[in-house]
């Protein structure tokens, strides 16, 4: 203990290793210990002698090193003391350090990134929006967040999610979830469902699985009209309607009706040009307040209104993959462009009308619709040339919507 004691105490005062040289060392260390200076750990090697020293009593030593002539010469330095210059040259780097930490313990205390998983029919900006109506958000203290209240708000709030997590790891909040394979949750149905015509025209085919149909082949019919309804009649033994049975009404119609095509192009088409005077430079954001060096070149140029293609690479510093701080870095680059305007031909309006057309048939071929008769025509007009199209096609028709209870009593009185 006590020698743990002793060099304490020496690291603290600091102490030298020094090798004397002469021809009077015994002289010189009885004047020492006259006059209290310790001198430890003394060993002879060939003709000179190797001994420590405290540092606040080498100068002590000089009078007598001169009365013995005896010579000293400092071989190493070691203790707290020799250890002040070093720090006081390299005050501002150790500033900077302990800054930098207090700056980092205080920031760690925040949410600077949110990170959803799991979620396939809930989009981002849904969670984002429902996090901000629960005042979470970028920059919000990470104490304030009750992450077992708000996994039961999450539930309440979107039915097809079963399962919620959100915690913490470092300044990055996760919340993720589990949801049902079904992207709406299952409602009982009350009420079946009739089918309806999207648009009018002439029925070409029906082929009814499901419900009872309201018209035939051959039967003209308008845009709302029932093709099949849902409501079955159910009759007594007088043949009399004692009751309806509801479903959902499935049918496959065909109708033939007309459809018109229109499309317009202008002589005049603008076409971005590069100058080639591009601009890059980097950036910094911290704590939502944004440095570049943009504005230098701005002012340098001197010139106005000019129009620029900007493109912007940003990434967010991370410590140890999970402390995410507000601090964002990246580069900014900047092309320089004017429009200039072209002008078509009449051959080359009329092939990119007629490409467009076809294009339009295309779609219409891959839905499955049968083009009977078609008319198109070219004109100019005083901006370009336009295309107008009448078809005649024969394609599918209905959608299903929900039996009404006017409807139902309106079909009972009919019977009657």
């Amino acid at each position: 203990m006590g020698r743990l004691q002793n060099n304490y105490i020496r690291y603290i005062k600091g102490c030298l290793i020094i090798r004397l040289g002469g021809d009077y060392l015994e002289r010189f260390f009885n004047m020492c210990r006259l006059h209290d200076i310790d001198l430890w750990n003394i060993k002879k090697e060939n003709e000179t002698c190797m001994c420590e020293v405290y540092a606040a009593d080498f100068k002590r030593l000089v009078p007598f090193l001169r009365k013995t002539g005896t010579r000293a010469r400092v071989v190493k330095k070691s203790g707290l003391p020799f250890y002040f210059p070093f720090l006081k040259k390299r005050i501002i780097f150790f500033i900077g350090v302990a800054a930098c930490l207090a700056m980092l313990n205080f920031v760690t205390d925040y949410v600077w990134a949110i990170e959803y998983v799991g979620n396939r029919q809930i989009s981002d900006d849904e969670m984002t929006d429902f996090l901000k109506g629960q005042n979470i958000h970028y920059g919000v203290k990470k104490e304030s967040i009750h992450c077992e209240e708000e996994e039961k708000n999450l539930r309440e709030r979107f039915e097809n999610v079963t399962w919620t997590s959100i915690y913490f790891e470092g300044t990055k909040l996760y919340v993720e979830v589990k949801e049902n394979e079904k992207s709406e949750p299952a409602q009982k149905r009350v009420k079946g469902t009739d089918i309806v015509a999207n648009e009018g025209g002439v029925i070409t085919s029906i082929i009814t699985r499901n419900g009872v149909p309201k018209v035939k082949a051959g039967d003209s019919v308008e845009a709302g009209d029932v093709l099949v309804s849902g409501s079955v009649p159910i009759y007594d033994e007088n043949q009399l309607i004692a009751d309806y049975h509801v479903y959902d009404a499935d049918a496959d119609i065909l109708i033939r009706t007309p459809l018109r095509y229109k499309d317009t192009i202008k002589k005049s088409y603008p076409v971005i040009c590069y100058t080639g005077n591009d601009i890059r430079v980097s950036f910094l954001e911290m704590f939502g307040r944004h440095i570049d060096a943009m504005p230098v070149f701005e002012l340098l140029d001197g010139k106005k209104e000019r129009t620029y293609e900007t493109v912007t690479e940003k990434e967010q510093l991370v410590l140890l993959d999970n402390i995410y701080l507000p601090v964002y870095y990246g580069k900014i680059s900047k092309k320089e462009y004017y429009i200039r305007y072209m002008t078509y031909t009449q051959e080359e309006m009329e092939a990119r009308l007629l490409e467009q057309f076809e294009k339009f048939i295309f779609s219409l071929d891959e839905k499955g619709v049968q083009i009977v008769e078609k008319d198109v025509k070219i004109v100019e007009n005083k901006d370009g040339m336009e295309i107008n199209g009448d078809l005649l096609v024969i394609k599918t028709t209905g959608e299903n919507v929900d039996i009404t209870v006017t409807a139902q009593s309106e079909d009972e009185t009919i019977k009657e």
